[in-house]
């Protein structure tokens, strides 16, 4: 639980976050993500519904992967430390960084869509 708390500050520390918050967002708070396949797709959309809503919060890709990074837990956590421990530019990128959770965690999207 200390490395966890350690690593949201680091991720934090990154970000100019808004002092303060005009309004309460109307969409529920995102589920933990554990890594399971299966839940990838309802994670991506409760997240990207979540950040949708209050642009002014989640302004820009950082902040983005950023708030991914704070609904991970288990596996998807250890997967993106690597991540964070490097500084890759990944952590900037909220469509590659999607992509690649993609990858890794397996949801593979019917081409016909």
């Amino acid at each position: 639980m200390e490395d966890r708390v350690k690593l949201m500050k680091v991720l934090l520390s990154r970000h100019r976050w808004p002092q303060t918050r005009r309004w309460r967002n109307p969409i529920p708070f995102p589920e933990l993500f554990d890594g399971d396949t299966d839940r990838l797709p309802e994670f991506i959309v409760q997240t990207g519904s979540y950040m949708f809503v209050d642009e002014t919060t989640f302004s820009n890709d950082g902040l983005k992967v950023t708030f991914l990074i704070t609904r991970m837990t288990g596996r998807a956590l250890q997967w993106v430390i690597p991540y964070i421990k490097s500084g890759s530019p990944l952590l900037q990128d909220y469509r590659g960084f999607l992509a690649e959770m993609k990858r890794v965690f397996g949801w593979e999207e019917d081409e016909d869509f």
